[in-house]
């Protein structure tokens, strides 16, 4: 039963719909996570869904909060009002680092739910990863939350990384850690640099899971463990391939050169990469402050099915990066919006909180525990 706070909200909203000459009616649950509570409602008589997702600025002022989100839930039937609670609680990314599903080869740690619930992704089904988000959005936090989950939870032998950050501030906590292919690229052209080594290990990579007999990394590893456990003598003579993550902090500064013919370069690069990447095992995560069409275009969009965004300044932004509004009525620092390429609709997730303390010393136990790695 909804507690009598609850029951208010649900009739400000039902009220204020019905003055905006919109008739729904609550359904039950009621869920409630650590920043917002969901309110089910289903549409009445001639109102149109889209009719009650455009008044999402008129219910926060009738509910006298920061923000709402109005969207179809998926698979439910029904509207979900995002309200923000009065009392927020912080998801910290100690709490987050529970053993993965075994399935989950490349696990991607989003934080929770909007029920309080651990939610991942195993990145080499997105495969490539899009992240969007205005600055204090929580967009550079929630990428390193991932990175150190990552760190956490695979061996260097299982994932490694190549991290490209521009503004030379965002990454630099993971420096020295064994999972790093080399040292963070600072500049446009250092990551050309390593777009291009990646470029030739892929084709490297492709190459002998073909002469294997094989049609990707997965089935490349099961076979060459299969095969040396039949042996009955002698040392393993063989190493798995590690999945490989290419990580972008602001892709346009990668993709946006000040001269056409370096854009059109950074983005054969990128299309190089992620068009073939996915059965050699490289994966890319990257992220932008600027989602404009000029720099999230079709191309991009199209190779980067799994999309995150944070909070963004309008609704052609949130449009433009996942094909749908809400973006631009999220809550600011981890509240986000996941649209998975097999994910039916957008889920509203958390993103942890990952101090700069929780990385160094993560990075410190890994530099003790792979040391010879």
């Amino acid at each position: 039963m909804p507690t009598e706070e609850q029951k208010t909200t649900i009739t400000h909203i039902v009220l204020k719909l019905a003055q905006l000459g919109h008739e729904c009616s609550w359904t039950e649950p009621i869920t409630t996570g650590p920043l917002i509570t969901t309110y089910r409602f289903v549409p009445r008589s001639a109102t149109k869904v889209a009719q009650i997702t455009s008044c999402a600025q008129d219910l926060a002022i009738a509910l006298a909060v920061d923000d709402v989100v109005v969207r179809r839930l998926a698979g439910e039937g029904v509207i979900g009002i995002s309200v923000p609670n009065a009392h927020r609680t912080m998801v910290l990314w100690r709490d987050t680092l529970t053993r993965p599903a075994d399935d989950n080869l490349v696990p991607l740690n989003f934080g929770v739910d909007s029920q309080g619930r651990l939610y991942r992704d195993d990145l080499t089904k997105c495969p490539h990863l899009l992240i969007a988000g205005s600055t204090n959005g929580g967009k550079s936090v929630c990428m390193n939350a991932m990175i150190a989950s990552l760190m956490y939870w695979r061996t260097p032998e299982q994932v490694r990384f190549i991290l490209s950050d521009t503004k030379q501030v965002e990454f630099t906590h993971f420096v020295g850690a064994p999972h790093l292919l080399r040292e963070p690229c600072g500049s446009m052209y250092s990551t050309w640099e390593a777009m291009d080594w990646l470029i030739d290990e892929m084709e490297v990579r492709l190459k002998k899971i073909g002469r294997a007999g094989c049609q990707n990394i997965g089935q490349y590893n099961q076979k060459q463990s299969e095969d040396w456990v039949t042996k009955e003598y002698g040392s393993k003579d063989w190493q798995p391939l590690p999945y490989y993550v290419l990580v972008i902090d602001e892709l346009a500064d990668i993709l946006g050169g000040d001269k056409r013919g370096e854009v059109k370069i950074a983005q054969a690069k990128l299309g190089k990469i992620v068009q073939k990447a996915r059965a050699a095992g490289v994966h890319v995560i990257a992220a932008t402050q600027r989602p404009s069409v000029n720099i999230v275009a079709g191309s991009i969009k199209a190779n980067f099915p799994s999309r995150l965004t944070f909070k963004l300044p309008s609704d052609a932004d949130s449009r433009t990066v996942i094909n749908q509004s809400g973006a631009d009525h999220l809550l600011s620092q981890g509240d986000m919006l996941y649209l998975g390429s097999s994910t039916a609709g957008a889920k509203r997730l958390h993103s942890a909180y990952a101090s700069i303390d929780d990385i160094k010393q993560m990075v410190n136990v890994a530099k003790l525990q792979y040391a010879t790695t």
